[in-house]
This record gives structure tokens, sequence and C-alpha cells, in this order.
């Protein structure tokens, strides 16, 4: 059986990792500069950050509509695929996981999986699934995994900036300059589906020291990311990284406006497939 692998945009996949395994894509729309474009179509990562970086409001997103999961679903079937999973960011954050499940009601062999996480952690489920499904797994086996991943994945990430979080409304003006001020690094975490505060940094070194010390105590992850918003250290960090975890190769990829809009430019995220726990 074939089994087509979709997931949105936010999942931050590389392009060429999601071609290489068949992934489709379905873009989240970005609202920037008072234009609309589809994320990763209309706007490159790259370009993206050029344009939020000079914009006074941060940028806004929205969910793919049910339409466009629909167009995407029958392109899969008509191609030859005898079932699709999707995979979307947490249903917390976005109306994504809605919008596909609704289109999906229209198609018997499509199953909608919500991964209650989002950036490169769906990225790297999305990775996992299809290459089972390359391999020739069947719908409902690819489900039971995706189940599985999701219980397993990990995200820490840390801000170089305040801006963002002041621009949003998400801290005080006073909070943003003390922090500033102070070399404060926030670091963050996805639990639960949400983004959830994780302590902070004195400066950015130490944060990436504390990345990397987290990294490393996770064991023997199958699978390792690293998102970033266009951070100069990216490849030192990359190359620490997959020192500390011992994994073959770091899945590295600029982050997208989904969360990148609230993190801001220079951010580091780091995620991980804990390995199957023996029972």
């Amino acid at each position: 059986m074939t089994v087509a692998v979709v997931v949105d945009s936010a999942s931050d996949l590389p392009e060429d990792l999601a071609g290489a395994l068949g992934v489709v894509r379905v873009p989240l729309t970005i609202s920037i500069g008072g234009r609309d474009y589809l994320d990763g179509s209309d706007l490159s990562r790259e370009k993206f950050w050029e344009l939020a970086t000079s914009s006074p409001e941060l940028p806004m997103t929205a969910a793919p509509s049910p339409g466009q999961f629909a167009e995407v679903f029958k392109n899969c079937l008509e191609a030859g695929a005898e079932g699709v999973v999707c995979l979307t960011l947490s249903s917390k954050l976005s109306a994504t996981f809605q919008a596909a499940s609704a289109a999906a009601e229209a198609f018997p062999q499509v199953h909608t999986v919500d991964t209650q996480t989002l950036t490169l952690s769906e990225g790297l489920v999305a990775l996992e699934v299809a290459a089972s499904a390359r391999a020739g797994s069947g719908l409902e086996e690819l489900v039971v995994l995706a189940e599985s991943l999701i219980g397993r994945v990990r995200t820490l990430g840390a801000l170089d900036t305040l801006d963002n979080l002041r621009k949003g409304g998400r801290i005080g003006a006073a909070t943003a300059l003390i922090g500033t001020v102070m070399s404060f690094k926030p670091m963050i975490e996805i639990a639960g589906g949400v983004v959830q505060p994780a302590g902070r940094q004195r400066t950015r070194r130490r944060a990436v020291e504390a990345l990397l010390e987290w990294a490393s105590d996770l064991g023997s992850p199958v699978r390792v990311g690293l998102v970033h918003a266009m951070a100069p250290d990216v490849d030192d960090v990359a190359s620490r990284l997959q020192e500390a975890t011992g994994v073959q190769e770091v899945v590295v990829s600029v982050m997208g406006a989904t969360i990148g809009t609230h993190a801001g430019p220079g951010a580091l995220g780091v995620s991980a497939i804990l390995p199957v726990t023996p029972s």
C-alpha cells in the first residue's frame, strides 16, 4: 500500500529532505508589510527574515484553508497513493489541524494527526513517518507510529532578543528593557502542545551551552534537528550538537514565521526524538 505523507509548512522541514522522502507541504499564509505570502512558496525563509527584521510590526500567520488541504489530498490520491497521513502543528496553537480534519471528511483514505508540537519537532516526526511509508508501512501502521513519535519528541529553544515578545505584547516594555540591558536570553520549550517558558540564561554563550547540555542528557536520540532564525553561529552549534548527541546527522533548518514571529532573529531550537523505551 502506498501512503502519502502531508505536513504543513510550520514543520520547518527542509525542502531537500521533504522532496527526498516525498513529503508534501501545505503552506500557511504569512502577512507582512501589508502583503500576504504563501510560506515557502511565495516567500522563502531567508526573505521572510529580511522583511521581518525591517518591519515595525510583527508578521501574522493564518492556517491553510480546508480547500487547500482538500486539493492536496485529492492530488495525492490521484497520483496513486492509497492513503494519506496528514500531520499538523499543535491544535492548541493554530486552526491548521481543524482545517485538515474538515477536508479529510471527504476522503476516507485520509487520516489527520495533531502532532501537539510545531517547527522542526513536527518536521522530525514527519521524516520518520515518511521513511516508514517509503519502506512499505500501511496507513494504520503509520498512524500508530506517528502517535508513538509524538510521545517521544522533545524541544528546547533559546531566544536572542526580547524585541519580538515586546512587540507582540507578551512582555512589557520595561521588562524588555531590563532584560536587554542584563542580556537575558529566555529559554522556551514545547510541552503539552503549547510553548512554555523554560528559564533564562545570562548570555548567549550560556544559552547555547544549556541547549547542548540538555541534548547530551537525552541518551541516544533517533533524530536530532536544529532550527534557527538566521543565527550566525548555527554551523558551530550544529557541529557541537552532533557531537553531544552522537547522531550521524543533525537536520538543520531555517525557522519559519509560525514560531519565529515571537522568537525573533538569532533564536535557536533543538528538537529530538527519543528512542523507544523497552517495556
